[in-house]
């Protein structure tokens, strides 16, 4: 890891006064609470940070980039594809905007194409003509489902097209009534009884993906410094303290009591979060192979052109070195 003293004594006057004011606002929005936002949360490092959190759920892409553009969030947790494709111009606006990725989040994604019983091999799709249900045409996990289905040479609007619905549970209906003949939503009891199963899984194509990751206006990022530099430092402690074995136990107790007593649920989320392969980025460090990833799905798709931009263009670290540098100096001190 890089040396930060050059910078370290301006970082702990920016991010870790020796009184803390009362807590400041921070507008958080994603499709669900993490389990870095949920420890973050039960173990204080929010409340240490000087920081109080307004998280709000979103069912679509569509609706977290708007409510994000037009400034009713300060930051969002997403994969890397939608403020990257909002960026471009190429979200649900037609607009550009200047966005940053300031913090990392999982390492790849965890996440099954579901088909209904007809279509037993890639193959069956071809020339079918059918309609797969996506949150948002070319954003979320549209892009991904494109990019396996290419892999088998099954073209886009060619042997199929794409219907967007929004969030899981509305996909998941229309599946269910038969609008559509599967998608990236998860194989319930009811599509198993109909007959339904997985024909791939995102891991066995895409070994890395920028998921979770952190996202801000650039503009609001410079004219928030202290905050969201205070707000990646809790969020790095929180990643700490998870892959930290030792925690395990207290860890589901925590997100247990997050998701009112799920027990089986709590445990996924666990697994999940600290999956050798997928899990958590130690750190919280972005990791430029995600996102350079995502920039070639997007090409497949065919929402970018060659040559591509480099991860840089997206990803600023400048925030996360200065979270980074503050933690190691105040470990030196203790």
């Amino acid at each position: 890891m890089k040396s930060f003293a050059s910078c370290l004594l301006g970082v702990l006057l920016l991010t870790v006064p020796a009184a803390l004011p009362a807590e400041d606002l921070l507008r958080v929005g994603g499709f669900g609470r993490d389990i870095t936002g949920v420890v973050a949360e039960g173990k204080g490092f929010w409340k240490a940070a000087g920081i109080k959190t307004e998280f709000t759920q979103v069912r679509a892409s569509v609706e977290l980039m708007q409510d994000f553009v037009d400034g009713k969030l300060d930051v969002i947790h997403t994969t890397a594809d939608n403020p990257i494709a909002w960026a471009e111009g190429q979200g649900a606006d037609h607009k550009t905007h200047d966005f940053i990725l300031f913090l990392g989040g999982r390492k790849g994604l965890t996440m099954e194409l579901v088909v209904g019983p007809e279509f037993k091999t890639f193959a069956d799709l071809k020339g079918s003509g059918k309609i797969f249900a996506v949150d948002a045409y070319n954003t979320g996990y549209a892009p991904v489902l494109v990019y396996i289905l290419d892999k088998h040479g099954v073209k886009l609007r060619k042997d199929y097209d794409m219907k967007p619905l929004g969030g899981g549970g509305d996909r998941m209906q229309s599946v269910l009534k038969g609008e559509t003949i599967g998608g990236m939503i998860d194989l319930n009891e009811e599509l198993k009884k109909r007959g339904f199963h997985v024909l791939a899984r995102t891991q066995d194509y895409l070994p890395t993906y920028a998921v979770a990751v952190g996202a801000a206006r650039r503009d609001w990022a410079k004219q928030h410094e202290g905050l969201l530099v205070r707000y990646i430092r809790a969020l790095i402690r929180s990643t700490d303290w998870i892959l930290d074995p030792t925690n395990k136990a207290e860890a589901l107790r925590l997100i247990q009591a997050a998701l009112h007593n799920k027990p089986a649920q709590a445990a996924e989320m666990y697994g999940e979060a600290t999956d050798a392969q997928l899990g958590l980025i130690p750190r919280g460090k972005i990791d430029p192979e995600g996102v350079r990833v995502i920039l070639q799905i997007r090409q497949v798709m065919g929402e970018m052109r060659p040559p591509l931009p480099s991860p840089d263009k997206y990803v600023d670290e400048q925030y996360y070195r200065k979270a980074i540098a503050s933690l190691v100096a105040e470990s030196g001190t203790r």
